[in-house]
Protein backbone atom coordinates (compact mmCIF):
# COMPACT_ATOMS: atom_id res chain seq x y z
CA UNK A 1 0.00 0.00 0.00
CA UNK A 2 0.84 3.10 -0.93
CA UNK A 3 1.78 5.87 1.81
CA UNK A 4 2.68 9.28 2.61
CA UNK A 5 5.06 8.39 5.37
CA UNK A 6 8.09 8.16 3.66
CA UNK A 7 7.55 11.73 2.14
CA UNK A 8 6.72 13.16 5.56
CA UNK A 9 9.74 11.79 7.58
CA UNK A 10 11.46 13.95 4.10
CA UNK A 11 10.16 17.25 4.97
CA UNK A 12 10.75 16.67 8.67
CA UNK A 13 14.13 16.78 8.09
CA UNK A 14 13.76 19.67 5.76
CA UNK A 15 12.21 21.85 8.00
CA UNK A 16 13.21 20.84 11.58
CA UNK A 17 16.31 23.09 11.18
CA UNK A 18 14.44 26.24 9.80
CA UNK A 19 15.55 29.66 11.31
CA UNK A 20 12.88 31.59 13.19
CA UNK A 21 13.02 35.38 11.71
CA UNK A 22 10.70 37.94 11.09
CA UNK A 23 9.39 38.33 8.01
CA UNK A 24 9.04 41.89 7.02
CA UNK A 25 8.28 41.98 3.61
CA UNK A 26 5.68 40.96 1.03
CA UNK A 27 7.82 39.64 -1.75
CA UNK A 28 8.23 35.76 -2.68
CA UNK A 29 11.96 36.68 -4.14
CA UNK A 30 10.82 35.72 -7.67
CA UNK A 31 9.01 38.41 -10.05
CA UNK A 32 6.42 36.09 -11.59
CA UNK A 33 5.71 34.42 -8.42
CA UNK A 34 5.16 37.98 -6.87
CA UNK A 35 2.48 38.88 -9.71
CA UNK A 36 0.79 35.65 -9.13
CA UNK A 37 0.49 36.21 -5.59
CA UNK A 38 -0.44 40.04 -6.43
CA UNK A 39 -3.17 38.94 -8.67
CA UNK A 40 -4.66 36.04 -5.83
CA UNK A 41 -4.53 38.49 -3.12
CA UNK A 42 -6.52 41.31 -5.06
CA UNK A 43 -9.85 41.49 -3.59
CA UNK A 44 -9.44 38.55 -1.51
CA UNK A 45 -10.27 38.13 2.09
CA UNK A 46 -9.43 34.54 3.06
CA UNK A 47 -6.73 32.29 1.49
CA UNK A 48 -5.89 28.89 1.75
CA UNK A 49 -2.44 27.20 1.41
CA UNK A 50 -2.86 23.14 0.96
CA UNK A 51 0.94 22.03 1.26
CA UNK A 52 2.02 25.02 3.19
CA UNK A 53 5.53 23.98 4.80
CA UNK A 54 6.26 26.68 6.81
CA UNK A 55 3.61 28.84 5.91
CA UNK A 56 5.66 31.66 4.03
CA UNK A 57 3.71 32.23 1.01
CA UNK A 58 0.41 33.09 3.49
CA UNK A 59 2.61 35.40 5.67
CA UNK A 60 3.14 37.07 2.39
CA UNK A 61 0.07 37.08 1.28
CA UNK A 62 -0.85 39.01 4.88
CA UNK A 63 1.32 41.73 3.91
CA UNK A 64 -1.37 41.93 0.80
CA UNK A 65 -4.29 42.94 2.61
CA UNK A 66 -5.33 39.12 3.10
CA UNK A 67 -7.59 38.70 6.72
CA UNK A 68 -7.88 35.07 7.21
CA UNK A 69 -4.99 32.25 6.21
CA UNK A 70 -5.28 28.45 6.88
CA UNK A 71 -2.39 26.10 5.89
CA UNK A 72 -2.11 22.33 5.52
CA UNK A 73 0.35 20.07 5.20
CA UNK A 74 2.26 16.64 5.72
CA UNK A 75 4.91 18.05 7.67
CA UNK A 76 4.30 17.91 11.87
CA UNK A 77 7.57 19.67 11.73
CA UNK A 78 6.38 22.52 9.03
CA UNK A 79 3.70 22.94 10.86
CA UNK A 80 5.74 24.06 13.91
CA UNK A 81 7.85 26.35 12.16
CA UNK A 82 4.61 28.01 10.62
CA UNK A 83 3.00 28.42 14.19
CA UNK A 84 6.60 29.70 15.62
CA UNK A 85 6.74 31.97 12.63
CA UNK A 86 2.85 33.22 13.38
CA UNK A 87 4.05 34.10 17.06
CA UNK A 88 7.47 35.82 16.33
CA UNK A 89 5.60 37.91 13.67
CA UNK A 90 2.35 38.39 15.96
CA UNK A 91 0.10 37.24 13.49
CA UNK A 92 -3.18 36.49 14.85
CA UNK A 93 -5.64 35.52 11.89
CA UNK A 94 -3.84 32.33 11.17
CA UNK A 95 -4.46 28.72 11.88
CA UNK A 96 -1.84 25.77 10.44
CA UNK A 97 -2.87 22.39 10.96
CA UNK A 98 -0.84 19.44 10.15
CA UNK A 99 -2.48 16.42 7.48
CA UNK A 100 -3.08 15.35 4.17
CA UNK A 101 -6.03 15.59 1.38
CA UNK A 102 -8.77 14.23 4.52
CA UNK A 103 -8.16 17.47 6.28
CA UNK A 104 -9.90 19.51 3.15
CA UNK A 105 -13.35 17.54 3.47
CA UNK A 106 -13.34 19.53 7.24
CA UNK A 107 -13.17 23.12 5.35
CA UNK A 108 -16.66 25.03 4.76
CA UNK A 109 -17.96 25.09 1.25
CA UNK A 110 -17.99 28.55 -0.13
CA UNK A 111 -15.43 29.54 2.28
CA UNK A 112 -12.15 31.17 0.51
CA UNK A 113 -11.15 33.85 -1.89
CA UNK A 114 -8.32 32.19 -2.84
CA UNK A 115 -6.40 28.67 -2.85
CA UNK A 116 -2.55 27.87 -3.08
CA UNK A 117 -1.45 24.70 -4.63
CA UNK A 118 2.66 25.05 -4.93
CA UNK A 119 4.40 21.75 -5.74
CA UNK A 120 2.00 19.82 -4.24
CA UNK A 121 -0.83 18.44 -6.71
CA UNK A 122 1.81 16.67 -8.90
CA UNK A 123 3.45 15.15 -5.44
CA UNK A 124 0.07 13.58 -4.88
CA UNK A 125 -1.36 9.94 -5.59
CA UNK A 126 -3.30 10.94 -8.88
CA UNK A 127 -6.17 9.34 -6.75
CA UNK A 128 -5.38 12.31 -3.95
CA UNK A 129 -4.57 14.88 -6.71
CA UNK A 130 -7.90 14.64 -8.04
CA UNK A 131 -9.94 14.67 -4.67
CA UNK A 132 -7.73 17.72 -3.88
CA UNK A 133 -9.18 19.60 -7.08
CA UNK A 134 -12.59 18.54 -6.42
CA UNK A 135 -12.32 19.62 -2.50
CA UNK A 136 -10.54 22.86 -3.60
CA UNK A 137 -13.51 23.65 -6.06
CA UNK A 138 -16.16 22.98 -3.43
CA UNK A 139 -13.71 25.20 -1.01
CA UNK A 140 -13.33 28.26 -3.10
CA UNK A 141 -16.01 30.55 -3.94
CA UNK A 142 -17.79 31.32 -6.88
CA UNK A 143 -15.34 33.21 -9.08
CA UNK A 144 -12.51 32.05 -6.17
CA UNK A 145 -9.27 32.06 -7.49
CA UNK A 146 -6.71 29.43 -7.61
CA UNK A 147 -2.67 29.64 -8.40
CA UNK A 148 -1.25 25.94 -9.03
CA UNK A 149 2.51 25.39 -9.51
CA UNK A 150 3.79 22.65 -11.04
CA UNK A 151 7.07 20.82 -11.49
CA UNK A 152 8.81 20.39 -14.61
CA UNK A 153 7.87 17.30 -17.08
CA UNK A 154 9.86 14.74 -17.05
CA UNK A 155 10.51 12.94 -20.50
CA UNK A 156 10.85 9.39 -21.04
CA UNK A 157 14.93 9.81 -21.35
CA UNK A 158 15.22 11.86 -18.44
CA UNK A 159 13.77 9.03 -16.28
CA UNK A 160 15.87 6.42 -17.83
CA UNK A 161 19.23 8.72 -17.36
CA UNK A 162 18.35 9.91 -13.68
CA UNK A 163 16.98 6.01 -13.13
CA UNK A 164 13.60 7.17 -11.84
CA UNK A 165 11.25 4.39 -10.32
CA UNK A 166 8.05 4.11 -12.13
CA UNK A 167 5.26 2.70 -9.60
CA UNK A 168 2.99 3.15 -12.32
CA UNK A 169 1.92 4.72 -15.92
CA UNK A 170 3.04 8.43 -15.16
CA UNK A 171 2.82 8.05 -11.43
CA UNK A 172 6.51 8.26 -10.37
CA UNK A 173 9.51 8.24 -7.57
CA UNK A 174 11.52 10.54 -7.99
CA UNK A 175 12.51 10.39 -4.10
CA UNK A 176 9.52 11.79 -3.28
CA UNK A 177 6.00 11.14 -5.54
CA UNK A 178 5.25 12.73 -9.37
CA UNK A 179 2.24 12.66 -11.00
CA UNK A 180 4.34 13.24 -14.23
CA UNK A 181 1.76 15.02 -16.89
CA UNK A 182 2.16 16.70 -19.46
CA UNK A 183 1.02 20.56 -19.48
CA UNK A 184 -1.89 19.36 -22.14
CA UNK A 185 -2.80 16.73 -19.42
CA UNK A 186 -2.76 19.54 -16.73
CA UNK A 187 -4.26 21.53 -18.72
CA UNK A 188 -7.60 19.59 -19.56
CA UNK A 189 -8.02 18.23 -16.18
CA UNK A 190 -7.96 21.34 -15.10
CA UNK A 191 -10.76 22.59 -17.21
CA UNK A 192 -13.05 20.18 -16.13
CA UNK A 193 -13.14 22.42 -13.27
CA UNK A 194 -12.03 26.09 -13.58
CA UNK A 195 -11.39 27.82 -15.93
CA UNK A 196 -7.67 29.18 -17.02
CA UNK A 197 -6.82 32.68 -16.57
CA UNK A 198 -3.22 32.36 -17.15
CA UNK A 199 -0.44 29.93 -18.00
CA UNK A 200 3.68 30.59 -18.15
CA UNK A 201 6.74 28.67 -17.59
CA UNK A 202 8.77 30.34 -14.89
CA UNK A 203 12.53 29.94 -14.61
CA UNK A 204 14.09 29.46 -11.28
CA UNK A 205 18.14 30.06 -11.98
CA UNK A 206 19.32 28.35 -8.15
CA UNK A 207 17.55 25.06 -9.63
CA UNK A 208 18.61 25.56 -13.38
CA UNK A 209 14.49 24.79 -14.26
CA UNK A 210 11.24 25.66 -15.27
CA UNK A 211 7.96 25.53 -12.91
CA UNK A 212 5.12 25.66 -14.87
CA UNK A 213 2.50 28.10 -13.21
CA UNK A 214 -1.49 28.23 -13.59
CA UNK A 215 -3.79 31.15 -12.70
CA UNK A 216 -7.33 29.49 -12.36
CA UNK A 217 -10.67 30.70 -11.37
CA UNK A 218 -13.58 28.70 -10.35
CA UNK A 219 -16.56 30.08 -12.63
CA UNK A 220 -17.53 26.70 -13.51
CA UNK A 221 -20.66 24.65 -12.71
CA UNK A 222 -20.09 21.45 -10.92
CA UNK A 223 -21.73 19.68 -13.31
CA UNK A 224 -18.66 20.61 -15.33
CA UNK A 225 -16.24 18.37 -13.88
CA UNK A 226 -15.50 15.23 -15.00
Amino acid sequence: MITYDRIAEYWDKIFKDTEITTISSKSIDHDDLDEALDWLCQDSVSILDFGCGSGIWLFKCSFRGTKTHLGIDISEEGIKVARELQKVNKKETFNFTAGGVEKLESVAGGSFDGVILSNVIDNLIPSDAIKALEEVKRILKRNGKLLVKLNPFITDEQIKEWNIKIIDKNFLDDGLYLWNQTTEEWTELFENYFSIVKYKEIYFPKYEQFNRLFLLCNDKDDNTQA
